[in-house]
């Protein structure tokens, strides 16, 4: 065999010796040949196809190396000679048609496949389309499992709706040199007809090139041969990224990616073993269709599904192409919640359970009385981090208005997509008025009115009545209260001022001869209690 270079092939990190290092690895004798891949394990399912033994796999591994050799040498020329490799923007025309039976469906990837917490995930959407469509289908794989997205481990089952076939062999994470390792396995112990292959988003990220991404690409398919030889192939186009500090630079190696893979298809179709291209980069906007800065939303999984469908159906003759126009989708996480809430001194102390997939939480208010205001979000942030082992997420808001009453509510967040909020919960803030002002007096000739501070109370108002006077004896005016009825039920009382600050007020430059006097503590909408009258005979 020719040499690329000095080290030789042989000793390259895709020749023969890596491939035999990789046989020793551990946890190959350990696989569950004939585990549900629902997870189940009741026996609802059982599997008539042989169990591998771990020569048969060893007799894999030797075999996907040779045929990897045999399969690339042909096409390496296109991507390792010159700067970029090249591609038509078109999907190799194929003759397929689906097994008798029911159809094992296999999807393997990296995060895109195997999806967070809360998520439907597009294998969902395409499982739902295939088998409301009549399409005898059964997904099967190693895992059924999610990404804890608060807690980035696995083994999460909450799903936006967990009832359709959650087996897949997607890894978060996972390279398409990766899924090259270990894809002949799961190939070998699940016998899919259909393998739907989405990677390399992973590799370009990492800095890798795009040629050696399609190289692994090829590997991984080479490999799944290996497993099972007349395996139908579909690869799905790296969906675009954003707002990740280098997007203009990531997306055009994303484009040159996905503007190869049709030539790679082309290049790899076999007889019994067709190789197709998914577009599920086509019309896919990463700001709409992502909920952070690479992984789809409900909006984005739905558009890779459909692209899925239309090449199982178009290329393959699996099920129908989905409908269009694509349905409207909300985003963001699905799952409720009931806030309660506890009001202490004037602040509210929310409490709530997580929500699955929530990476955050909004607060959001509004006063309902009196003065009733917008509901606007507070400047606060909730963690969904805090929320792991199903701990309960709090908030605490404080800068309340005594005396009102406000509703709360709660909006979960997945990175950028909203979900709905909860239901209101209504909380009177502070209902223990302000005691009533002591110590009232006029001081000064008349002209200055003081008191006594009340604690707890913000601020006062002073409230004023003339008296009721009539000529005295020797002529000096005779002056007193008309009756002993303060602001709350007399008559005749206007408000003469409200004092923020302090505890005194100026009457009038000329004093307040001839009227009586009441001032009355305030917190916020809070009214506390009226003093008791004052009053300052009137003179000549």
């Amino acid at each position: 065999m020719a040499r690329e270079d000095s080290d030789g092939w042989w000793r390259g990190r895709r020749g023969w010796l890596p491939a035999l290092r990789r046989l020793r690895r551990p946890g190959w004798p350990r696989l569950a040949w004939l585990r549900d891949p629902r997870g189940e394990g009741d026996g609802t399912r059982p599997r008539a196809r042989p169990r591998p033994t771990p020569l048969g796999l060893v007799a894999v591994a030797l075999a996907a190396m040779f045929v990897t050799l045999l399969v690339l040498q042909p096409f390496v020329p296109d991507f390792r000679v010159g700067e970029e490799p090249t591609g038509e923007e078109r999907t190799p025309a194929v003759e397929a048609t689906p097994p008798p039976g029911t159809a094992r469906v296999m999807v393997v990837g990296d995060s895109t496949v195997q999806g967070s917490s809360g998520d439907y995930t597009w294998r969902y959407r395409l499982w739902r389309h295939l088998d409301d469509g009549g399409a005898d289908v059964e997904f099967v794989g190693p895992h059924e499992d999610l990404i804890d997205v608060n807690t980035d481990e696995g083994g999460s089952l909450d799903y936006a709706d967990p009832d359709f076939d959650r087996a897949h062999a997607g890894r978060w994470g996972a390279t398409a040199e990766d899924l090259a390792e270990d894809i002949g396995e799961h190939v070998a112990e699940y016998e899919p007809h259909y393998l739907l292959l989405v990677a390399g988003i992973n590799d370009l990220v990492a800095g890798g090139s795009v040629r050696d991404a399609l190289d692994h690409l090829a590997e991984a398919v080479a490999t799944a041969r290996v497993g099972r030889g007349d395996v139908q192939v579909v690869l799905g186009e790296v969906t675009p990224v954003w707002d990740t500090g280098r997007d203009e630079w990531t997306n055009e190696r994303i484009h040159r990616f996905n503007r190869s893979l049709p030539a790679l298809a082309e290049r790899l179709t076999g007889e019994e073993s067709p190789v197709v291209v998914a577009r599920s980069a086509e019309s896919y906007s990463p700001v709409e269709d992502n909920w952070d800065t690479t992984h789809p939303n409900a909006r984005g999984e739905l558009k890779i599904a459909a692209a899925f469908a239309d090449t199982l159906a178009e290329s393959l003759g699996l099920g129908e192409p989905y409908p269009r126009p694509l349905p409207e989708v909300e985003v963001g996480p699905t799952g409720s919640t009931e806030v309660s809430a506890r009001e202490t001194a004037g602040e509210v102390t929310l409490t709530w359970d997580p929500i699955p997939g929530a990476t955050h939480y909004r607060v959001l208010q509004k006063r309902v009385r009196p003065d009733p205001d917008d509901r606007v979000p507070l400047p606060m942030e909730v963690d969904g981090a805090g929320g792991r082992d199903g701990q309960p997420r709090s908030a605490t808001v404080d800068n309340l208005l005594s005396g009102a009453t406000y509703e709360f509510s709660v909006r979960p967040f997945k990175g950028n997509d909203g979900g709905v909020r909860t239901e209101p919960v209504r909380v009177d803030v502070d209902d223990d008025p302000p005691g009533a002002p002591e110590s009232v007096r006029v001081e000064g000739d008349g002209a200055t009115l003081t008191w006594s501070r009340v604690a707890g109370a913000a601020h006062y108002e002073v409230w004023r009545r003339p008296l009721e006077c009539e000529p005295g004896v020797d002529g000096d005016p005779e002056c007193e209260p008309r009756d002993a009825l303060g602001p709350d039920r007399g008559e005749g009382w206007t408000v003469g001022a409200i004092v923020e600050d302090g505890t005194e007020w100026t009457i009038s430059p000329g004093g307040g001869s001839g009227h009586e006097f009441v001032v009355r503590s305030h917190r916020d909408y809070l009214a506390g209690g009226y003093s008791d009258p004052v009053a300052v005979a009137a003179t000549d």
